[in-house]
Protein backbone atom coordinates (compact mmCIF):
# COMPACT_ATOMS: atom_id res chain seq x y z
CA UNK A 1 0.00 0.00 0.00
CA UNK A 2 1.36 3.66 -1.28
CA UNK A 3 1.74 6.44 1.68
CA UNK A 4 -0.91 8.31 -0.38
CA UNK A 5 -3.16 5.39 0.16
CA UNK A 6 -2.62 4.86 3.62
CA UNK A 7 -3.72 8.68 4.11
CA UNK A 8 -6.49 8.26 2.66
CA UNK A 9 -7.07 5.26 5.05
CA UNK A 10 -6.30 7.04 8.37
CA UNK A 11 -8.84 10.29 7.36
CA UNK A 12 -11.83 7.80 6.91
CA UNK A 13 -10.25 6.02 10.62
CA UNK A 14 -10.11 9.69 12.12
CA UNK A 15 -13.56 11.13 11.66
CA UNK A 16 -14.00 10.73 15.31
CA UNK A 17 -11.03 11.97 16.92
CA UNK A 18 -11.09 15.14 19.17
CA UNK A 19 -8.30 16.88 20.73
CA UNK A 20 -5.69 15.98 20.40
CA UNK A 21 -2.72 17.83 21.90
CA UNK A 22 -0.56 20.10 20.04
CA UNK A 23 -3.91 20.27 17.75
CA UNK A 24 -6.39 23.32 17.21
CA UNK A 25 -9.10 20.53 16.79
CA UNK A 26 -11.61 20.59 19.53
CA UNK A 27 -14.56 19.35 20.64
CA UNK A 28 -17.41 21.42 19.76
CA UNK A 29 -18.39 23.35 23.10
CA UNK A 30 -21.89 23.97 21.55
CA UNK A 31 -22.97 20.14 21.74
CA UNK A 32 -26.82 20.64 21.31
CA UNK A 33 -26.25 22.32 18.17
CA UNK A 34 -28.02 19.91 16.06
CA UNK A 35 -26.34 18.68 13.32
CA UNK A 36 -26.56 17.12 9.76
CA UNK A 37 -23.81 14.44 10.69
CA UNK A 38 -22.52 12.67 13.49
CA UNK A 39 -19.23 14.60 13.17
CA UNK A 40 -19.09 16.88 16.22
CA UNK A 41 -15.52 18.37 15.25
CA UNK A 42 -15.04 22.30 15.58
CA UNK A 43 -13.98 22.14 12.00
CA UNK A 44 -16.91 20.60 10.63
CA UNK A 45 -19.45 23.18 9.45
CA UNK A 46 -22.21 21.04 9.02
CA UNK A 47 -24.38 22.95 12.00
CA UNK A 48 -28.68 22.29 10.70
CA UNK A 49 -30.46 24.07 13.84
CA UNK A 50 -29.80 25.00 17.66
CA UNK A 51 -32.17 22.80 19.65
CA UNK A 52 -34.74 25.43 22.13
CA UNK A 53 -34.89 23.84 25.83
CA UNK A 54 -38.04 21.22 26.35
CA UNK A 55 -37.61 19.76 22.53
CA UNK A 56 -38.28 16.63 22.60
CA UNK A 57 -37.43 13.81 20.20
CA UNK A 58 -37.36 10.03 19.43
CA UNK A 59 -33.56 8.32 19.27
CA UNK A 60 -33.41 6.69 15.97
CA UNK A 61 -29.26 5.41 16.36
CA UNK A 62 -26.76 6.06 18.58
CA UNK A 63 -22.66 6.43 18.58
CA UNK A 64 -20.37 5.15 21.75
CA UNK A 65 -17.63 7.12 21.69
CA UNK A 66 -14.00 5.86 23.77
CA UNK A 67 -14.56 8.93 26.29
CA UNK A 68 -18.01 7.29 27.77
CA UNK A 69 -20.21 10.32 25.43
CA UNK A 70 -22.85 9.88 23.05
CA UNK A 71 -23.76 10.85 19.42
CA UNK A 72 -27.73 10.77 19.16
CA UNK A 73 -29.48 10.72 15.83
CA UNK A 74 -33.04 12.13 16.42
CA UNK A 75 -36.06 13.03 15.25
CA UNK A 76 -38.12 15.82 16.64
CA UNK A 77 -41.08 15.29 17.74
CA UNK A 78 -42.10 19.27 18.81
CA UNK A 79 -41.03 22.79 18.06
CA UNK A 80 -40.36 24.67 14.92
CA UNK A 81 -38.24 21.65 13.78
CA UNK A 82 -40.60 19.19 14.23
CA UNK A 83 -40.59 15.85 11.74
CA UNK A 84 -36.41 16.73 11.00
CA UNK A 85 -33.75 14.55 11.99
CA UNK A 86 -30.48 15.33 13.48
CA UNK A 87 -27.33 14.31 15.57
CA UNK A 88 -27.01 15.87 18.43
CA UNK A 89 -23.80 15.26 21.27
CA UNK A 90 -24.77 13.97 24.26
CA UNK A 91 -21.89 14.67 27.08
CA UNK A 92 -22.25 12.46 30.26
CA UNK A 93 -20.58 14.89 32.56
CA UNK A 94 -23.04 17.66 31.68
CA UNK A 95 -25.96 16.52 29.90
CA UNK A 96 -28.57 19.31 29.65
CA UNK A 97 -30.78 17.02 27.99
CA UNK A 98 -32.79 14.18 29.75
CA UNK A 99 -32.83 10.49 28.54
CA UNK A 100 -36.31 8.81 28.66
CA UNK A 101 -36.42 4.55 27.96
CA UNK A 102 -39.96 4.96 26.47
CA UNK A 103 -42.62 7.63 25.31
CA UNK A 104 -44.55 7.27 28.48
CA UNK A 105 -41.79 7.89 30.66
CA UNK A 106 -40.65 11.14 29.30
CA UNK A 107 -44.71 11.83 30.41
CA UNK A 108 -44.27 10.93 33.63
CA UNK A 109 -40.77 12.39 34.18
CA UNK A 110 -38.79 9.27 34.72
CA UNK A 111 -35.50 10.12 33.11
CA UNK A 112 -32.70 7.01 32.62
CA UNK A 113 -29.16 7.61 32.31
CA UNK A 114 -28.66 4.40 30.48
CA UNK A 115 -28.25 6.16 27.03
CA UNK A 116 -28.17 2.68 25.32
CA UNK A 117 -31.61 2.02 26.39
CA UNK A 118 -33.29 5.21 25.69
CA UNK A 119 -35.64 5.43 23.00
CA UNK A 120 -36.80 9.33 23.87
CA UNK A 121 -34.95 12.98 24.93
CA UNK A 122 -35.91 16.13 25.98
CA UNK A 123 -33.23 19.02 25.64
CA UNK A 124 -33.38 21.14 29.17
CA UNK A 125 -31.49 24.25 27.98
CA UNK A 126 -30.11 26.26 24.52
CA UNK A 127 -26.82 26.33 23.85
CA UNK A 128 -25.14 28.94 20.69
CA UNK A 129 -24.02 27.34 17.73
CA UNK A 130 -20.11 27.44 17.05
CA UNK A 131 -18.47 27.68 13.85
CA UNK A 132 -14.88 27.25 12.78
CA UNK A 133 -13.02 30.22 12.14
CA UNK A 134 -12.53 31.36 8.74
CA UNK A 135 -8.85 30.73 9.09
CA UNK A 136 -9.33 26.82 9.77
CA UNK A 137 -8.62 25.51 6.08
CA UNK A 138 -9.35 22.43 4.56
CA UNK A 139 -5.90 21.84 4.50
CA UNK A 140 -5.54 22.53 7.93
CA UNK A 141 -7.64 20.45 9.03
CA UNK A 142 -6.43 17.67 7.45
CA UNK A 143 -2.79 17.92 8.34
CA UNK A 144 -4.27 17.88 12.33
CA UNK A 145 -6.33 14.76 11.45
CA UNK A 146 -2.92 13.14 10.12
CA UNK A 147 -1.16 14.02 13.49
CA UNK A 148 -3.91 12.61 15.23
CA UNK A 149 -3.50 9.50 13.69
CA UNK A 150 -0.18 9.26 13.94
CA UNK A 151 -0.45 9.41 17.60
CA UNK A 152 -2.56 6.58 17.23
CA UNK A 153 -0.51 4.53 15.64
CA UNK A 154 2.38 4.94 17.89
CA UNK A 155 0.51 4.31 20.53
CA UNK A 156 -1.55 1.51 20.23
CA UNK A 157 -5.05 0.44 18.16
CA UNK A 158 -8.16 2.95 18.27
CA UNK A 159 -9.56 3.22 21.56
CA UNK A 160 -6.59 2.99 23.37
CA UNK A 161 -4.11 5.19 25.50
CA UNK A 162 -4.52 8.33 22.78
CA UNK A 163 -6.23 11.46 24.99
CA UNK A 164 -8.80 12.80 23.52
CA UNK A 165 -10.04 10.40 20.74
CA UNK A 166 -13.61 9.68 19.93
CA UNK A 167 -13.74 6.82 17.68
CA UNK A 168 -17.33 5.19 17.35
CA UNK A 169 -18.97 2.07 17.15
CA UNK A 170 -22.16 2.53 15.57
CA UNK A 171 -25.99 1.07 17.22
CA UNK A 172 -28.55 1.54 14.75
CA UNK A 173 -32.28 1.20 17.26
CA UNK A 174 -33.43 -1.71 15.02
CA UNK A 175 -30.55 -3.38 13.90
CA UNK A 176 -27.91 -4.98 16.24
CA UNK A 177 -24.97 -3.52 17.71
CA UNK A 178 -21.94 -4.49 15.07
CA UNK A 179 -19.49 -4.45 17.93
CA UNK A 180 -17.04 -2.45 15.44
CA UNK A 181 -15.88 0.73 14.43
CA UNK A 182 -17.55 2.06 11.17
CA UNK A 183 -16.18 0.85 8.23
CA UNK A 184 -12.50 2.27 6.85
CA UNK A 185 -10.52 2.11 3.96
CA UNK A 186 -8.01 -0.12 6.52
CA UNK A 187 -10.11 -2.69 5.56
CA UNK A 188 -11.02 -2.42 2.53
CA UNK A 189 -9.63 -4.30 -0.98
CA UNK A 190 -10.19 -2.17 -3.94
CA UNK A 191 -10.46 -4.71 -7.14
CA UNK A 192 -7.93 -3.42 -9.54
CA UNK A 193 -4.96 -4.76 -11.78
CA UNK A 194 -1.28 -4.19 -11.08
CA UNK A 195 -0.87 -2.07 -13.96
CA UNK A 196 -3.84 -0.07 -13.08
CA UNK A 197 -3.27 1.42 -9.67
CA UNK A 198 -5.14 4.22 -8.31
CA UNK A 199 -3.80 7.26 -7.82
CA UNK A 200 -5.63 8.01 -3.97
CA UNK A 201 -6.24 11.73 -3.42
CA UNK A 202 -8.47 11.59 -0.40
CA UNK A 203 -11.61 14.21 0.04
CA UNK A 204 -10.83 17.56 1.35
CA UNK A 205 -14.11 18.10 3.53
CA UNK A 206 -17.02 15.83 4.57
CA UNK A 207 -20.37 18.23 3.59
CA UNK A 208 -21.14 20.16 0.17
CA UNK A 209 -21.74 23.28 1.41
CA UNK A 210 -22.66 25.21 -2.02
CA UNK A 211 -25.81 25.35 -3.74
CA UNK A 212 -26.54 25.28 -7.47
CA UNK A 213 -23.56 27.15 -9.21
CA UNK A 214 -22.65 27.78 -13.04
CA UNK A 215 -20.05 25.44 -14.58
CA UNK A 216 -17.27 25.73 -17.18
CA UNK A 217 -15.20 23.71 -18.75
CA UNK A 218 -12.05 23.19 -20.86
CA UNK A 219 -10.58 20.23 -23.02
CA UNK A 220 -7.55 18.66 -21.97
CA UNK A 221 -4.66 16.67 -23.82
CA UNK A 222 -6.40 13.31 -24.11
CA UNK A 223 -9.63 14.65 -24.91
CA UNK A 224 -11.24 14.86 -21.83
CA UNK A 225 -13.05 18.21 -20.41
CA UNK A 226 -12.34 19.25 -16.60
CA UNK A 227 -14.63 21.57 -15.27
CA UNK A 228 -14.60 24.15 -12.38
CA UNK A 229 -17.98 25.77 -10.76
CA UNK A 230 -18.97 29.48 -9.81
CA UNK A 231 -16.00 31.56 -9.08
CA UNK A 232 -13.72 28.64 -8.02
CA UNK A 233 -11.07 27.36 -9.78
CA UNK A 234 -10.36 24.50 -8.18
CA UNK A 235 -11.66 21.64 -10.09
CA UNK A 236 -14.95 19.74 -9.79
CA UNK A 237 -15.79 17.52 -12.26
CA UNK A 238 -14.36 16.13 -15.51
CA UNK A 239 -15.82 14.26 -18.40
CA UNK A 240 -15.80 12.67 -21.68
CA UNK A 241 -17.65 11.38 -24.47
CA UNK A 242 -17.85 8.43 -26.60
CA UNK A 243 -19.16 9.91 -29.94
CA UNK A 244 -18.43 6.69 -32.31
CA UNK A 245 -18.72 4.70 -34.58
CA UNK A 246 -18.09 1.66 -32.47
CA UNK A 247 -19.33 -1.35 -30.48
CA UNK A 248 -21.28 1.07 -27.99
CA UNK A 249 -22.24 4.13 -30.01
CA UNK A 250 -23.00 3.63 -33.88
CA UNK A 251 -23.05 6.19 -37.03
CA UNK A 252 -25.82 8.58 -36.31
CA UNK A 253 -26.71 12.32 -35.91
CA UNK A 254 -26.30 13.66 -32.24
CA UNK A 255 -25.67 9.82 -30.89
CA UNK A 256 -22.72 10.14 -28.21
CA UNK A 257 -22.44 8.39 -24.97
CA UNK A 258 -20.68 11.03 -21.67
CA UNK A 259 -19.08 9.63 -18.65
CA UNK A 260 -19.43 12.17 -15.58
CA UNK A 261 -17.26 11.97 -12.25
CA UNK A 262 -18.27 14.67 -10.00
CA UNK A 263 -16.37 15.87 -6.63
CA UNK A 264 -17.67 19.34 -6.35
CA UNK A 265 -15.76 21.14 -3.83
CA UNK A 266 -13.83 18.26 -2.76
CA UNK A 267 -17.03 16.52 -0.61
CA UNK A 268 -17.31 13.48 0.46
CA UNK A 269 -21.06 14.30 0.40
CA UNK A 270 -21.67 14.53 -3.33
CA UNK A 271 -18.93 11.84 -5.05
CA UNK A 272 -21.02 10.68 -7.93
CA UNK A 273 -20.61 9.08 -11.87
CA UNK A 274 -23.26 10.51 -14.13
CA UNK A 275 -23.63 8.46 -17.64
CA UNK A 276 -25.66 10.07 -19.98
CA UNK A 277 -26.91 8.46 -23.31
CA UNK A 278 -27.85 10.44 -26.13
CA UNK A 279 -29.57 7.96 -28.80
CA UNK A 280 -30.94 11.43 -31.10
CA UNK A 281 -31.00 15.21 -30.47
CA UNK A 282 -33.99 15.04 -28.28
CA UNK A 283 -33.42 15.99 -24.77
CA UNK A 284 -36.65 13.99 -23.57
CA UNK A 285 -34.77 10.65 -24.72
CA UNK A 286 -31.69 11.40 -23.18
CA UNK A 287 -31.10 7.86 -20.81
CA UNK A 288 -29.32 9.37 -17.40
CA UNK A 289 -27.95 7.05 -14.82
CA UNK A 290 -26.85 8.51 -11.77
CA UNK A 291 -24.10 5.98 -9.84
CA UNK A 292 -22.55 6.32 -6.16
CA UNK A 293 -19.71 3.97 -4.98
CA UNK A 294 -18.86 2.91 -1.47
CA UNK A 295 -16.80 3.29 0.07
CA UNK A 296 -16.01 6.61 -0.13
CA UNK A 297 -12.09 7.17 -0.29
CA UNK A 298 -10.86 9.36 -2.50
CA UNK A 299 -11.44 12.16 -5.34
CA UNK A 300 -12.07 10.69 -8.81
CA UNK A 301 -9.06 10.99 -10.76
CA UNK A 302 -7.90 10.80 -14.75
CA UNK A 303 -4.91 10.09 -16.26
CA UNK A 304 -3.28 8.67 -19.56
CA UNK A 305 -0.95 6.38 -20.29
CA UNK A 306 -0.65 5.39 -23.95
CA UNK A 307 -3.81 4.13 -26.04
CA UNK A 308 -5.51 3.91 -22.32
CA UNK A 309 -7.22 6.40 -19.89
CA UNK A 310 -7.11 5.33 -16.34
CA UNK A 311 -9.84 6.78 -14.01
CA UNK A 312 -10.03 6.29 -10.08
CA UNK A 313 -13.33 6.16 -8.72
CA UNK A 314 -14.70 7.37 -5.37
CA UNK A 315 -14.15 4.26 -3.96
CA UNK A 316 -10.59 3.65 -4.76
CA UNK A 317 -11.53 1.09 -7.80
CA UNK A 318 -10.10 2.03 -11.24
CA UNK A 319 -11.44 1.78 -14.49
CA UNK A 320 -10.33 2.03 -17.74
CA UNK A 321 -10.76 3.61 -20.96
CA UNK A 322 -9.57 3.01 -24.77
CA UNK A 323 -8.40 7.22 -25.00
CA UNK A 324 -9.21 7.63 -28.63
CA UNK A 325 -12.69 6.27 -28.48
CA UNK A 326 -13.38 6.48 -25.02
CA UNK A 327 -15.02 2.60 -24.50
CA UNK A 328 -14.72 0.98 -21.51
CA UNK A 329 -11.57 -1.70 -21.99
CA UNK A 330 -11.01 -2.76 -18.52
CA UNK A 331 -11.47 -2.17 -14.40
CA UNK A 332 -14.42 -2.84 -12.22
CA UNK A 333 -17.07 -1.33 -15.18
CA UNK A 334 -18.34 -3.12 -18.17
CA UNK A 335 -20.40 -1.94 -21.04
CA UNK A 336 -22.67 -4.96 -22.11
CA UNK A 337 -24.45 -3.66 -25.04
CA UNK A 338 -24.90 -0.82 -27.26
CA UNK A 339 -26.43 2.57 -26.56
CA UNK A 340 -30.37 3.05 -27.54
CA UNK A 341 -31.88 3.71 -30.06
CA UNK A 342 -34.23 6.22 -28.52
CA UNK A 343 -37.78 6.03 -27.46
CA UNK A 344 -40.48 6.53 -25.24
CA UNK A 345 -39.18 3.93 -22.55
CA UNK A 346 -36.37 3.91 -20.40
CA UNK A 347 -33.50 2.22 -21.50
CA UNK A 348 -30.69 2.77 -19.48
CA UNK A 349 -27.42 2.35 -20.13
CA UNK A 350 -25.71 -1.38 -20.09
CA UNK A 351 -23.30 -0.51 -17.82
CA UNK A 352 -22.76 -3.37 -15.04
CA UNK A 353 -20.10 -3.19 -12.05
CA UNK A 354 -17.91 -6.14 -10.68
CA UNK A 355 -16.16 -4.88 -8.05
CA UNK A 356 -16.02 -5.48 -4.30
CA UNK A 357 -17.98 -2.29 -3.16
CA UNK A 358 -21.31 -0.46 -2.54
CA UNK A 359 -23.06 0.70 -5.94
CA UNK A 360 -26.14 2.92 -5.66
CA UNK A 361 -27.85 3.90 -9.21
CA UNK A 362 -30.56 5.42 -10.13
CA UNK A 363 -32.00 5.29 -13.91
CA UNK A 364 -34.44 7.96 -15.39
CA UNK A 365 -35.33 9.21 -18.90
CA UNK A 366 -34.77 13.26 -19.55
CA UNK A 367 -34.33 14.47 -16.20
CA UNK A 368 -32.29 14.24 -13.45
CA UNK A 369 -32.28 11.15 -11.46
CA UNK A 370 -32.17 12.04 -8.40
CA UNK A 371 -35.33 14.30 -8.26
CA UNK A 372 -38.75 13.35 -8.96
CA UNK A 373 -39.21 10.45 -6.85
CA UNK A 374 -39.14 7.24 -7.82
CA UNK A 375 -36.68 4.01 -7.10
CA UNK A 376 -32.88 3.70 -6.41
CA UNK A 377 -31.07 0.53 -6.71
CA UNK A 378 -28.11 -0.52 -4.08
CA UNK A 379 -26.07 -3.44 -4.68
CA UNK A 380 -23.31 -5.80 -3.41
CA UNK A 381 -21.87 -8.37 -4.89
CA UNK A 382 -24.65 -10.43 -6.00
CA UNK A 383 -26.98 -9.00 -3.56
CA UNK A 384 -29.44 -5.94 -3.94
CA UNK A 385 -32.51 -3.89 -3.01
CA UNK A 386 -34.33 -1.07 -3.82
CA UNK A 387 -34.52 1.73 -1.86
CA UNK A 388 -36.65 5.30 -2.04
CA UNK A 389 -34.85 8.13 -3.46
CA UNK A 390 -36.04 11.05 -1.05
CA UNK A 391 -34.32 8.70 1.21
CA UNK A 392 -31.04 9.43 -0.33
CA UNK A 393 -31.40 13.42 -1.65
CA UNK A 394 -34.16 14.56 0.93
CA UNK A 395 -34.33 17.66 -0.72
CA UNK A 396 -37.05 16.96 -3.65
CA UNK A 397 -37.61 20.61 -4.98
CA UNK A 398 -37.00 22.00 -8.22
CA UNK A 399 -34.08 24.16 -7.27
CA UNK A 400 -32.30 21.57 -5.17
CA UNK A 401 -28.76 21.04 -5.01
CA UNK A 402 -29.18 17.62 -4.99
CA UNK A 403 -26.75 16.96 -1.97
CA UNK A 404 -26.49 13.12 -0.65
CA UNK A 405 -28.10 13.26 2.92
CA UNK A 406 -25.17 10.68 4.30
CA UNK A 407 -22.40 12.86 4.76
CA UNK A 408 -20.50 9.90 6.46
CA UNK A 409 -19.92 6.36 5.21
CA UNK A 410 -20.84 4.97 8.46
CA UNK A 411 -24.36 6.56 8.89
CA UNK A 412 -25.29 5.37 5.35
CA UNK A 413 -23.50 1.92 6.52
CA UNK A 414 -26.14 1.95 9.18
CA UNK A 415 -29.46 3.25 6.85
CA UNK A 416 -28.51 0.09 4.47
CA UNK A 417 -28.04 -2.70 7.16
CA UNK A 418 -31.45 -1.45 8.40
CA UNK A 419 -33.20 -1.27 4.81
CA UNK A 420 -31.27 -3.74 2.70
CA UNK A 421 -29.79 -5.85 5.34
CA UNK A 422 -26.13 -5.82 4.64
CA UNK A 423 -23.95 -2.62 4.62
CA UNK A 424 -20.62 -1.51 3.42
Amino acid sequence: MNATLKKGSLLLLAVFCFGFKGGDIVELEGYFNARYSANFLKSTQNVKFVMPPGTQARIEETKAFSSGNHGLKVQILSGPQKGQSAWVYYKSSDPGMKLFASEQDMKKEQPTTQVEQASHVRTTRKTEALRAPAAETAEKVVEHIAQGNRAVQKHGKPGGPCEGCEVANLHARDVAPTGSAPPSSAKWTPMTSGSDKPVINPPTRTQNPFGIRSIRCGTKPGNYDVCSFGDDPTPGKFRFFNKGPNRIVSTGESRSREWSFNFEGGARQDLGIAISDMPNGTISQIQESYIMLFPRVALPHIRTEGNRQIVTLPNGETVTYNAQTKEVIGGVFSEDGPLTPGGRDLNPAKVSYKGNGVMLRIDRRGEEPRLGGGQATISKQGRSCKVPVKDLWPDQSEKSPVHFKYFSDSDFDAYLKRKCGFGL
